[in-house]
């Protein structure tokens, strides 16, 4: 296996399954390569994701190039994300480098202008041959004073499904780069609603008996971002003792494959099983 062009196949078998893929957010080859190695080392598959400021500092094309290049390398499926893309021409330029999935996260739309968005880019994502994720309610700016995400309204999340969504992120209590406990009650009652794959967001900070109960009720991705970068960047902190550069640079794909190995684990609880698209 090696990289997947549209990661819906992924999604669909991971919502028969009961399980879920982490999607990891990179911004470097060191992050990309080190949780590669993680996914490669357990034989699951695994979604890589770039963040708008990420790409701003290079392009989609650049960061579509490494991770094909870094995915035929490994025996997993691998699949590449646009996280939290809020500009139209951003989200079709994924596209068009040929990303596996793109998110549209609506903030400061009110619903129905997100529903017609997700409308339109559903019909564009599908043309691609690729996956659409959309938020049903705003999540907030990692690290900012607005990172308060709004609870998800379970008929929005519906409504959103049936627009064309083939995944709906939902709001249920985690939060970027914090340790949240999920309000399960909620979470079910939308996945009773929408009868289809979900999203969860914060993925560093949820408690793992919240992520064990969440594969049960549809979750099929889960965003990890803040538990890689803490990891890199200790390790670039740490690698100033060593004896060489080139050692820290090592050290940094080691810390973010151990960062990467936990949520893998309890995202796919067959780790021993052999996966294929």
């Amino acid at each position: 296996m090696s990289f997947v062009p549209d990661a819906r196949p992924l999604f669909h078998r991971a919502y028969a399954r009961g399980e879920a893929l982490p999607a990891f957010n990179v911004c470097s080859l060191e992050m990309a390569r080190g949780c590669l190695e993680a996914a490669a080392s357990l034989g699951l598959p695994v979604v890589l994701q770039t963040y708008p400021a990420d790409i701003a500092q290079a392009s989609p094309g650049v960061f579509a190039a490494l991770v094909r290049a870094l995915a035929e390398e490994v025996g997993v499926p691998v699949a590449l994300h646009l996280d939290h893309g809020r500009d139209f021409s951003q989200v079709i330029a994924c596209l068009r480098a040929g990303y596996s999935s793109v998110m549209f996260d609506g903030q400061g739309l009110d619903f129905a202008q997100v529903l017609e968005r997700t409308r339109e880019l559903a019909q564009i994502a599908h043309a691609a041959g690729a996956s659409l994720e959309v938020s049903a309610e705003s999540f907030g700016v990692p690290g900012a004073a607005d990172n308060l995400p709004e609870r998800t309204d379970p008929q929005h999340a519906a409504e959103l499904h049936a627009a064309g969504a083939d995944l709906v992120a939902c709001a249920v209590g985690s939060e970027h780069g914090s340790a949240r406990r999920l309000d399960l009650h909620l979470l079910a009652e939308i996945a009773a609603q929408v009868q289809g794959p979900l999203v969860l967001h914060g993925g560093s900070g949820i408690h793992a008996e919240d992520l064990v109960a969440a594969l049960r009720l549809g979750v099929v991705k889960v965003n990890v971002g803040s538990a890689l970068y803490r990891a890199v960047r200790q390790t670039w902190l740490d690698s100033a003792q060593l004896a060489s550069h080139r050692q820290g640079y090592a050290a940094v794909c080691g810390a973010v494959r151990q960062a990467a190995l936990p949520y893998l684990r309890t995202l796919h609880p067959a780790t021993s099983q052999e996966v294929q698209v």
